[in-house]
């Protein structure tokens, strides 16, 4: 697993060396274009390829079940924490993004690279259904109505709204059109598989880059705010979740993907919800980067006991 982590080390430490090159340009703007570039080209590619040669089977309802879980389980341990315990002695804004901090995973950004370093290529399926099917329709919806409720912004959105959002994401309608190919049985040109296997191999390095070019060294004033979400995240969840995933997943290897997808960092899409309706950036970034750190040394010990 460590032998993972340092090859993955790489990219990330290649985002993280970008900004000090001299008149590149701007890091958050490398990071949009990137973000965009991943979402709407790469990940559907890497989606049409892992989902319509995969092997149908329970893992499509498991592994949307256990994200919703972990979704779940962690929103209620923050709001209790946040919205309730800590209720009066920190802002609604900060309080929003640190239940959005304690929630939400990064299954594909970091997610992916992580589970197909650990198990292979084959496991490539499980952070899409575990995002895409699960938990980011949850970030639409549920997110979207913490985001209103606890940020600064006058914008409103509709469950209409979210669900519309979701169902015309490149990564939703690829899954529709690869389940599909896969269950009519549609023969597929080998130069389509090999392309889309390309893509796939690109998409880790990508993210990891992306990555490198958001961390910045924690401020230490926020370590005791943004402690409770990067516990809740990263060791609590996973560990409140492991029976129950041993016992509902009977795949070996999509039952470790699963675990360790539970107990990835905080997800860096809900940046995004928290500038649009007004939530504290700041203290939400402080999470992000913390949860990373700390992950490296949680997934490690994650793993070991499975």
């Amino acid at each position: 697993m460590f032998d993972a982590f340092l090859q993955l080390g790489i990219p990330l430490a290649c985002g993280v060396l970008y900004r000090f090159v001299p008149d590149a340009i701007a890091a958050a703007e490398v990071r949009r274009v990137i973000g965009s570039i991943v979402l709407n080209v790469f990940i559907p590619l890497l989606t049409f390829g892992a989902l319509s040669q995969v092997h149908i089977g329970e893992h499509l309802w498991t592994i949307p079940a256990v994200s919703i879980s972990a979704v779940l389980v962690g929103l209620i341990l923050s709001y209790i924490v946040y919205g309730w315990i800590l209720k009066g002695r920190i802002g609604l804004p900060t309080a929003g993004a640190l239940m959005l901090a304690g929630t939400w995973c990064n299954a594909m950004y970091l997610g992916l690279p992580i589970t197909t370093a650990v198990l292979g290529e084959g496991a490539r399926h499980i952070p899409i259904e575990y995002d895409y099917l699960g938990m980011t329709p949850l970030l639409f919806s549920v997110g979207t109505m913490i985001c209103i409720r606890y940020g600064t912004s006058d914008i409103r959105s509709s469950i209409a709204d979210a669900l519309y959002q979701v169902a015309t994401l490149p990564p939703m309608i690829t899954i529709v059109i690869a389940m599909l190919v896969n269950v009519l049985d549609i023969p597929i040109a080998p130069w389509i598989t090999t392309s889309c296997t390309s893509a796939g191999k690109v998409v880790p390095q990508l993210m990891l880059f992306s990555i490198g070019l958001t961390l910045r060294i924690p401020d230490p004033r926020h370590v005791l705010i943004v402690f409770p979400a990067v516990a809740i995240r990263t060791i609590i969840v996973p560990l409140i979740l492991l029976s129950a995933t041993i016992w509902l997943i009977t795949d070996p290897v999509v039952e470790t993907g699963a675990i360790l997808e539970t107990a990835m960092p905080t997800m860096m899409l809900t940046m995004v919800f928290a500038e649009r309706y007004g939530l504290d950036t700041y203290v939400l970034a402080q999470a992000i980067l913390a949860s990373t750190i700390v992950s490296v040394f949680t997934l490690p010990l994650l793993l070991g006991f499975l």
